[in-house]
């Protein structure tokens, strides 16, 4: 028997795949089937598209596995119900349930985007800027470990995703790195927000940092996690990083070369790359040619700007990285520090890069501990 408030929840938390994916099969899980009334009752009452429960994964491809997999995940779990799911009211992921969104944002070139709040209204504020491309529910750890002492923002990447409300993705106009990064003040304007503590993520670090390069006394400190820099013959890039600025070069040529990309991307293969608890999130922007082509031109944008200019940022700046890293080279990180004028640089003795967006109690306490310091000077 699947629970309705874990489903609901899980639906939600794969809103963006199954909104941009029309037409997508699930597998209904073994050990708790799921049936198509349930399903029917649940996406409807949550506004989802329809989706169709199949008995057998066979023949399924890759983002249709990964969210059968989610659900299967949501429908097993026999703890507490949570969200007012049976009362008809939509149910929200737990990390985002005591805050708001999504809500629209205009960028300054009349771009929507989808942003989030959460935390008490007062309090100090951090602007998540995470991984380009990737749903807003890869930082919903973050959101959960820090909004209370901290109110804390995020949205979701230009042209990646529908405006609130809608189903297909909002239209891409400038993908630069200087259009990123304006996307940032957009958000604090759109939430009333003066300035903020902005916490860059991956390719996030990149868009923190020209931020703060531009936005002045509105960015009070940065903290730049496993941050995906270009920094020329500065420090060396690991093979990801060189196999994607490729891949990404590839699809931004045009939507018919994102195609051929696309289809790679739907073999069941490329899953047993991806960690299966937030696959649906990760695959989201080879979901579709449309997203990849985007994906291509805003993340390789990201991956191919020279990062150096920005390194003269004034802010006290906090930079993270780990030693196990393969997907982001460390010595980025260590560079990035030894040039900003006020950074601290803390480097993980274990930890991939998927890790820091786990926002587990070792890297939550590095964060706070340098939040409290930046508190305590200003």
């Amino acid at each position: 028997m699947d629970s309705p408030g874990r489903l609901a929840e899980a639906l939600t938390d794969a809103d963006a795949l199954v909104r941009a994916v029309p037409g997508l099969r699930i597998a209904s899980p073994a050990r708790a089937p799921l049936s198509q009334q349930r399903l029917d009752a649940v996406t409807a009452r949550l506004g989802l598209p329809r989706l169709e429960v199949v008995p057998d994964p066979a023949g399924l491809w890759s983002v249709e596995l990964a969210l059968s997999r989610h659900l299967a995940r949501a429908c097993a779990e026999d703890g507490t119900v949570a969200g007012p799911d049976r009362a008809g009211a939509p149910a929200r992921p737990a990390a985002l349930r005591h805050g708001a969104g999504p809500v629209p944002a205009r960028a300054a070139d009349g771009t929507v985007l989808r942003c989030w709040s959460a935390g008490p209204p007062e309090a100090p504020v951090v602007a998540l800027v995470t991984a380009c491309g990737m749903p807003a529910g890869l930082a919903a750890g973050w959101m959960r470990a820090l909004a209370g002492p901290f109110r804390v923002v995020t949205w979701e990447s230009r042209g990646m995703f529908a405006e609130p409300g809608g189903q297909r993705p909002a239209p891409l106009t400038a993908h630069d790195v200087a259009s990123q990064a304006g996307d940032l003040l957009a958000v604090l304007d759109a939430l009333d927000v003066p300035g903020a503590h902005v916490m860059g993520l991956c390719g996030g670090a990149v868009v923190a940092l020209a931020a703060a390069a531009t936005a002045g006394p509105r960015v009070s400190s940065l903290s730049l996690w496993h941050g995906d820099y270009d920094l020329g013959d500065a420090a060396p890039r690991t093979e990801h990083q060189r196999d994607m600025q490729a891949m990404m070069a590839m699809a931004a040529r045009s939507e018919e070369k994102a195609t051929g990309v696309h289809r790679l991307m739907r073999r069941p293969v490329v899953l047993d790359s991806l960690r299966p608890d937030i696959a649906h999130h990760l695959i989201y922007p080879y979901a579709t040619p449309l997203l990849l082509h985007r994906y291509g031109l805003l993340n390789g944008a990201i991956m191919s700007h020279d990062s150096r200019p920005y390194l003269s940022a004034a802010p006290p700046a906090l930079v993270v990285t780990s030693r196990d890293d393969v997907t982001a080279h460390p010595a980025g990180s260590r560079y990035v520090a030894a040039r900003l004028p006020r950074a601290r640089l803390v480097t993980r003795p274990t930890g991939d890069h998927l890790t820091a967006f786990d926002a587990g109690p070792e890297v939550v306490r590095i964060a706070e501990r340098f939040l409290s310091d930046v508190l305590e000077d200003a």
